[in-house]
C-alpha cells in the first residue's frame, strides 16, 4: 500500500513539473512573441522617418518662407496704414488701390471724386542684362508737375517689348550709323562717291542731324514722328533726342507727374480700364483724366496700396 502512495506521489509531482515548465515556456514565447512586436514597431517608426524626414523638412522651410512674407508683407502693410493715419484731413489727396484699379480724391475727409484705372501688371522684362519690373510703385508720392497733350518718349524696353510680342529683333540707330532698310542689318564704310553709287540698289536709314531718314539714293525723306521704325524682321530704335522717338496720343489729352517716370494720365486703350495691364503709371478714361486734372494741384499726396 505505500509503494502505491509513493508511486502516486511520485506521478503528481512529475505531472505538476510538467506543468509548471509548460507555463514557464508559454511566458517565454510570449516574451519573446512581444520583443519581436516591439522591433517591428520600431522598424517602422525608423522607416516612417526616413521616408518623411525629408518632406517634413521641405514643409518646414515652406512654412519659414511663407511666414517671412507674410511679416514682410504685413510691415508694409502697417507702414502705409501709418501714412494713411498721419495724412492731415484738412488736406486734399489721391488714393490709388492697386488690387481694386479705383481712383479716389478725398478732400478734407470726403470722397469728392472716383474713377475706375489701370495699374501696373507685375510681370518683368530682362533689357541689356537688368530686369525690369512693371509695377506700379507703392507708398507716398505727390504730384510735382501737370502737363497738358504729354508727349511719350519711350524707353528701351518698349521696343524690346514690342520686338519679342512679334519674334522681332532690335537694332539701335546710333548718329554716324547706318542700317539697310530691308533687313535691319548694320551697314559700314559709308563713303560719298562709292556710297551713292550703292544706294540704288540698298536703301538705307540712317541719321540726318537728329532725325531719322530713309535714303534709296537718288532721295531721302524724313521718317514719321512717333511711329514704330521696322526693317525687315528687325525693330530700329530711334535716338531718345529724335522726332520718331516722340509719341503723341499714348498718354491722352492730361498727364500729372509722380517722378521716376510714374505719372496719373490718360490711355489710348479705355476697353483696359479696371484691369492690371499697364507699365507702372495710372491709367484713366478722358473724362476721368480731364476731372482729375482739374481737381488735382501741385504738392497733392498720392496715396498708392
Amino acid at each position: 500500500m505505500r509503494r502505491w502512495i509513493g508511486l502516486l506521489g511520485s506521478w503528481a509531482l512529475f505531472v505538476l513539473a510538467l506543468g509548471l515548465a509548460a507555463i514557464a515556456a508559454a511566458g517565454e514565447w510570449i516574451n519573446v512573441r512581444d520583443s519581436r512586436r516591439l522591433e517591428r514597431v520600431e522598424l517602422i517608426d525608423q522607416m516612417i522617418v526616413e521616408r518623411s524626414g525629408a518632406k517634413a523638412e521641405e514643409l518646414r522651410s515652406v512654412a519659414n518662407k511663407n511666414a517671412a512674407e507674410l511679416n514682410q508683407m504685413q510691415r508694409k502693410v502697417d507702414d502705409l496704414s501709418q501714412q494713411t493715419n498721419d495724412m492731415p484731413d484738412t488736406g486734399q489727396s489721391i488714393i490709388v488701390s492697386t488690387t481694386e484699379n479705383r481712383l479716389y480724391v478725398r478732400s478734407n475727409g470726403q470722397v469728392i471724386f472716383q474713377a475706375v484705372c489701370s495699374t501696373g501688371k507685375g510681370t518683368t522684362l530682362a533689357v541689356d542684362g537688368k530686369t525690369v519690373v512693371f509695377d506700379t510703385p507703392i507708398g507716398k508720392l505727390h504730384i510735382k508737375s501737370k502737363e497738358q497733350d504729354p508727349v511719350w518718349v519711350p524707353p528701351d524696353w518698349h521696343f524690346v517689348e514690342e520686338a519679342r510680342k512679334n519674334g522681332m529683333r532690335v537694332v539701335h540707330l546710333n548718329p554716324g550709323g547706318t542700317v539697310d532698310a530691308s533687313t535691319g542689318d548694320s551697314v559700314s564704310g559709308r563713303s560719298e562717291g562709292i556710297w551713292s553709287w550703292f544706294h540704288g540698289q540698298r536703301p538705307t536709314l540712317h541719321m540726318r542731324g537728329k532725325t531719322v531718314v530713309y535714303d534709296d539714293g537718288s532721295s531721302q525723306r524724313e521718317l514719321p514722328p512717333g511711329k514704330l521704325i521696322t526693317a525687315g524682321n528687325t525693330i530700329v530704335v530711334p535716338p531718345v533726342d529724335s522726332p520718331q522717338r516722340q509719341f503723341t496720343g499714348v498718354l491722352g489729352k492730361y498727364r500729372l507727374e509722380l517722378g521716376d517716370g510714374y505719372g496719373i494720365h490718360g490711355t489710348d486703350e479705355p476697353d483696359k480700364l479696371g484691369h492690371s495691364v499697364s507699365h507702372g503709371c495710372v491709367r484713366l478714361g478722358d473724362a476721368d483724366i480731364a476731372k482729375l486734372y482739374q481737381i488735382a494741384r501741385v504738392g497733392d499726396e498720392v496715396i498708392i496700396y
